[in-house]
């Protein structure tokens, strides 16, 4: 902030009508300056900087020694002033976002006003500058008139020199007419500018004023500024911590996802081994399986035709065994009511011999008398006991003959049911079960049709058993190794 020096205004014309005219336009300079100069003021009084280096030149002074002080002053305000608004701006311009309230390293302690006084300066100085100039064009209207009135001064004093010289009396009467109405303007432009000076002086006084504040809220605004910077630092230095305990933290976080990461990969690489070696001997077993299902088809197609001529030779067995079940039903009754009639003759006999002992002790009572009678007796009882001896002798043969009968039928019967039982395991459980099962087969069906394996082999086992166990019941002698 510096104060425009003031230019220096040419010497006017001697001429009265000019000097009327310019005397007129000034006037309206002035009006229209005091306008603005009251309007600043009313605004807030911030532009009391700028009045330092201003000096008025009155009535008697030296227009160049007035001008050598204002600009001594002006440098030495300018000096002072750029400092400040030089610190002024340098906190003003691009922090004032940093330094607002709702800034989150300065909280509640920093006001609003805080932030916007540089701004507000700012533009305080903008308008110090409009009314510096406007002061310095005063001054020199100021300048231009006490010139103005001195050349009239000159000029007058000539005119009356000249005029006491003169005989000419009323061309004197009328130049000092002339002269008498252009003192009483002059004096009344006087009293005029008089009274701005005075008034241009009370305002400087009151912007001297304002330009104390101003220093003192500049000071104030300072010292505001270098807390905040502090506790700015601050700040950056707490968030740098945080900054490297997190970055810390993040790569400690970061470095065990990674041991993580390699530890899973190794492990799914391993696994990823493991499925490579099991896919390639599944593609092994596969191959192999093939040329077990391709044997098993042709076998199956051959345990197929054997299981036709098989279910052929089973059904004509099956009727046999139904014949030979039939026949030995039929001897089995037979051979019962022989038994039964044979038991009822050997009682019979029984009963007899028992009567012929009777009789037989009896007549060794009696006496000899009746020996004729008694050999004739013995002699038919003895021929009956031949008979009957030949007849259980024959009854004999018959029941053993039967009995042959009845272990080569058990004999038979055994071997229908083994027959039937190789069958089954033969043909029914390669043929229908374990070869249909292997053509579209998957490991797990393998698994499953070999427990279904494993369970008719135990119901084969167990029809085994109960058939060794109905022939120990029937005849044990059947499985006797016979030479």
């Amino acid at each position: 902030m510096s104060i425009q020096e003031c230019p220096e205004s040419p010497m006017l014309e001697d001429e009265e009508g000019e000097e009327g005219r310019g005397v007129e336009r000034e006037s309206d300079r002035d009006s229209a300056v005091d306008s603005t100069l009251s309007s600043e003021i009313s605004d807030g009084g911030r532009t009391a900087e700028k009045e330092e280096g201003i000096r008025v030149c009155l009535p008697g002074e030296k227009c160049g020694q007035m001008y050598n002080r204002s600009e001594t002053s002006d440098h030495s305000t300018h000096s002072s002033a750029s400092l400040n608004e030089g610190q002024f701006e340098d906190y003003g311009e691009g922090e004032d976002g940093d330094y607002t309230p709702s800034s989150p390293y300065l909280g509640s302690s920093v006001s609003s006003s805080a932030g916007q006084t540089p701004r507000k300066m700012r533009h305080a100085g903008d308008q110090m500058d409009g009314f510096c100039s406007q002061c310095c064009k005063r001054v020199s209207l100021l300048n231009d008139l006490e010139n103005r009135l001195k050349n009239l001064k000159t000029n007058r004093q000539l005119l009356n020199n000249s005029n006491l010289s003169s005989n000419n009396g009323s061309t004197e009467d009328l130049f000092n007419d002339s002269i008498d109405s252009c003192e009483i303007d002059i004096t009344e432009k006087v009293s005029y500018l008089d009274k701005k000076v005075t008034e241009l002086e009370n305002e400087i006084l009151m912007n001297g004023d304002v330009k104390s504040k101003l220093k003192q809220e500049n000071i104030q605004l300072v010292h505001r500024i270098h807390e905040l910077e502090e506790q700015l630092k601050d700040q950056e230095t707490r968030a740098e911590d945080m900054m490297e305990e997190e970055l810390r933290r993040h790569r400690e976080a970061y470095s065990r996802l990674e041991k993580d990461k390699n530890t899973q990969i190794e492990l799914l690489t391993n696994r990823v081994y493991q499925l490579e070696d099991e896919n390639g001997e599944m593609a092994i077993n596969m191959n192999r399986l093939k040329a077990q299902t391709g044997k098993l088809d042709v076998e199956r197609q051959r345990m197929t035709d054997k299981l036709e001529d098989t279910s052929l030779r089973l059904k004509d067995e099956m009727d046999l065994y139904k014949k030979m079940m039939d026949k030995l039903r039929q001897n089995r009754n037979e051979f019962q009511r022989e038994r039964d009639t044979m038991q009822e003759l050997i009682e019979d006999l029984r009963r007899e011999l028992e009567h012929l002992q009777i009789y037989k002790l009896e007549a060794d009572r009696m006496g000899h008398g009746r020996r004729a009678s008694i050999s004739l007796s013995e002699y038919s009882t003895r021929t009956r006991e031949s008979e009957l001896e030949q007849e259980v002798k024959r009854l004999k043969q018959e029941n053993q003959k039967l009995r042959e009968q009845n272990e080569d039928l058990n004999g038979q019967l055994l071997s229908l049911s083994l027959h039937e039982a190789k069958n089954l395991f033969a043909t029914q459980t390669k043929a229908q079960s374990l070869a249909m099962e292997i053509d579209h087969a998957s490991r797990d069906q393998l698994m499953e049709a070999l427990k279904e394996q494993e369970e008719i082999n135990f119901r084969l086992r167990q029809y085994m058993d109960k058939i060794i166990l109905s022939i120990l019941d029937h005849n044990p002698s059947i499985l006797e190794i016979k030479n």
